[in-house]
């Protein structure tokens, strides 16, 4: 049995880029229509767009994959399986979604459609792949931080994809709420305003000064990809619908080499240097956290260091460049200064100074001699990936003889075809048609992406055919061999809309849960919670759990302990033990619903669950949730058109925005005092931002608001105390007034 071909899968944010994919040799492109894309900023392609991009990636034995990866709204699932189905009958291979349950749904209504579960669904233990396939999708596009571990378990459940190279997010996959909550743009919804790429401060010695904290450099696995294809990897996945034709070109060329054992390595990765790289890259998660995880000191593209700036040339207007590089006019560079400060920036032209050994770049008092020339745009790589080109080839036989009509059989990816023409050769009165001719028509391909290899021509030597027959019957030809190179699945009809029951209409409960790491506060006393869900500092400290659960019993009825979203197969092995003493279980990742059912635990589905539709409200109860909390970027309208009275709404408390995967000192744990667990992250604009450590498998970090929020909601509260004073505390619960509030998504909801 042939060994199957190791997927390297490109992104494409526009025409440009899906070429240049194609020409360096992917496999398969992944890109977005205008709706439901989690890139909306990128160009994205019409459905239009869609047909021809399909087409040419099948001619050339490549996939397309479309990106429907965004949650959805109720108002918006009609919406959304109208773009699916157009998606799927445009030839799409398959379709990347985050949506769990719409995905369940969507397979259900056309069982046809392959589907592919996104990374921002949070896939990072074997749990969470096994409740994936059980919803019908036949891969899953794992999170970033998922450990090699994790990712061989995982390979052996269900196909899987995994990101090789391109930009890191600070937050777990799909747990972000930065964006939405200083800004009201969502990253769940395709927006996000990457606040983690601005410059904070940290209340911890050495890391006061502002720069670029919750910065992460861009992933690059480079010749370690080996080992992800030892553990069972299918599909080795480039990040950048953002970015450059260039980019994509270079790094599809970069893991194409690797894979294939053929190229200059050395030469490619100084291509994918120059394209685009933040931080000078890392390995990220894959292997235990990378030492040059974080990109704190400068933000953006740093390019290629080509050369150091020496001193002035004579007339004092320019500086000497030692390089062996020889620009190009407008190659752009930037000034940086020992590896952690960006001086300034600048572009070559034709018109400046010749040098021997180098060359010249206008003069800034700030620059000094040293500093190092990183070259950020090289425009003569840019024309030479433009000019890369990709073709199937196909094997042509042709025969020519008077009285009878001419004869192609063609040969290829698509099997074998043979056409006639519709005119019969005549005997030649002065010149006849040569072979050559034939072959010199045949070799006009119509601008389609194929080769021509002539495996025979004949020509009898007294046969002639009309110049302009014979070229309408190439042109017929090449597109018969284009339709059958380029063919994709049948087109499925339209099956309409899943409808859901009513729920009938419920009294409000008012049931009130609160999350918090110690619930010893004045403001627990003298009340009675119905689920207090405890989130352990430290999961290996049994004390502290113990005394919580000796004291809840003052103050709730339930004791539910809080799984995290980002849980390993490590982190799972930790909470195993203390699952039985609890209650049930809240936990804001899909893996829960598994988890819990399999060890018939109750299941209390939290915010991180992203439960944006009736549909997700629907799968989780079904899925064996008891309790649901319903999305915290939801508007309470939004909220009350799902139609779900038992559902939790978040209330109040401080919204946890991002959940860390790394920690943010560098994993420096000789100099870790363990003994803080909580820091404060303070932007540029003074806004305190809470910091909390926990430890599970490894030490985790979470962000929380620098406001607290407080809706005004009947039903049932869900409250997060976690990062919370005891005096917020007790006027969150209470509902009294003083300090500054805000009402989150509640009001007008999110874009």
């Amino acid at each position: 049995m042939k060994e199957k071909r190791a997927e390297v899968l490109a992104p494409a944010g526009d025409a440009a880029a899906l070429k240049a994919a194609l020409a360096a040799g992917a496999d398969a492109v992944y890109l977005g229509l205008q709706d439901f894309s989690a890139r909306k900023s990128a160009a994205n392609f019409t459905v239009e767009d869609l047909s021809s991009a399909t087409r040419r990636a099948h001619a050339l034995g490549a996939k397309i994959y479309v990106a429907l990866n965004t949650l959805v709204k109720d108002e918006e699932r009609n919406g959304f399986f109208t773009s699916a189905l157009q998606a799927w009958n445009a030839g799409a291979d398959a379709l990347i979604i985050q949506d769990l349950f719409l995905g369940r749904e969507l397979k259900g209504l056309y069982p046809e459609m392959e589907l592919h579960l996104s990374t921002q669904a949070g896939v990072c233990n074997a749990e969470g792949a096994s409740l994936a396939k059980e919803c019908g999708f036949t891969r899953v596009i794992l999170a970033r931080e998922t450990p090699l571990a994790d990712i061989k378990r995982i390979a052996a459940i269900i196909e899987t994809e995994c990101f090789v190279q391109g930009a890191l997010c600070t937050c777990f996959s799909g747990q972000c709420y930065f964006s939405s909550a200083v800004g009201g743009n969502s990253g769940n919804r395709g927006l996000c305003k990457q606040p983690c790429r601005k410059r904070y401060s940290i209340d911890r010695a050495g890391f006061e000064k502002p720069a670029y904290r919750l910065s992460l450099a861009d992933l690059c696995v480079g010749k370690d990809i080996v080992k992800l294809l030892e553990a069972g990897v299918s599909s080795f996945k480039i990040e950048g619908r953002m970015r450059s034709a260039a980019y994509v070109g270079a790094a599809v060329r970069y893991y194409r080499d690797i894979l294939d054992g053929t190229g200059n390595l050395a030469e490619d990765l100084s291509d994918l240097k120059r394209t685009f790289n933040r931080g000078n890259y890392t390995k990220g998660y894959l292997f235990g956290q990378d030492q040059n995880l974080l990109s704190s000191a400068i933000q953006g593209h740093i390019g290629e260091a080509v050369g150091k700036l020496e001193g002035k040339d004579k007339s004092g207007r320019y500086l000497f460049v030692r390089s062996a590089f020889v620009p190009q006019d407008k190659d752009g560079f930037k000034i940086i200064r020992g590896g952690a400060e960006e001086v300034g920036g600048a572009a070559w032209h034709s018109s400046y100074p010749a040098g021997k050994g180098g060359f010249y770049l206008p003069f800034d008092a700030k620059y000094r001699r040293g500093d190092d020339v990183c070259l950020t745009l090289d425009n003569a790589l840019a024309v030479r990936i433009e000019s890369r080109r990709r073709t199937a080839e196909v094997r042509l036989r042709i025969a020519m003889r008077a009285g009878e009509p001419l004869r192609v059989t063609a040969c290829g990816s698509f099997g074998e075809y043979s056409a006639q023409s519709p005119f019969t050769a005549e005997i030649s009165r002065n010149r006849p048609t040569t072979a050559e001719d034939l072959a010199d028509c045949f070799a006009k391909v119509d601008g389609l992406p194929v080769s021509v290899r002539f495996d025979e021509v004949c020509a009898d030597g007294q046969s002639f055919a009309v110049r302009s027959q014979l070229n309408a019957f190439r042109r017929a030809v090449w597109a018969d061999i284009y339709e059958r190179l380029s063919a994709t699945h049948p087109p499925l009809e339209d099956r309409g809309f899943p409808s859901h029951p009513a729920f009938a209409a419920e009294p409000a409960q008012g049931k009130i849960a609160v999350i918090d790491r110690d619930f010893s506060a004045p403001c627990y006393r003298g009340r009675m919670l119905d689920y207090a869900i405890f989130d352990p500092v430290d999961c290996n400290n049994q004390g502290n759990i113990r005394d919580f659960l000796e004291n809840a019993k003052y103050y709730a009825r339930h004791k539910y302990l809080y799984l995290p979203a980002y849980c390993t197969g490590e982190d799972l092995k930790l909470y195993e033990p203390l699952l039985p003493l609890f209650d049930g279980i809240y936990a804001d990742g899909y893996y829960a619903l598994r988890l819990c059912r399999e060890n018939n635990i109750p299941l209390f589905a939290g915010t991180g669950m992203n439960l944006f539709n009736r549909a997700d409200a629907l799968g989780a109860l079904g899925a064996g949730a008891g309790e649901i909390a319903l999305s915290k970027e939801l508007s309470l309208t939004e909220i009350g058109a799902i139609g779900v009275p038992s559902a939790f709404v978040f209330a109040g408390g401080r919204t946890r925005l991002m959940d860390l995967g790394h920690c943010p000192f560098g994993k420096r744990c000789v100099s870790c005092d363990r003994t803080v667990d909580r820091y404060t992250l303070r932007d540029e604009a003074g806004r305190e931002f809470p910091l909390l450590r926990a430890e599970r498998s490894a030490c985790r970090f979470t962000v929380y608001n620098c406001v607290p929020l407080r809706v005004d909601c009947g039903g049932n509260k869900l409250f997060d105390l976690s990062a919370s004073t005891p005096e917020e505390k007790e006027r969150i619960l209470s509902g009294t007034g003083g300090g500054a509030f805000t009402a989150g998504a509640s009001k007008k909801g999110i874009y």
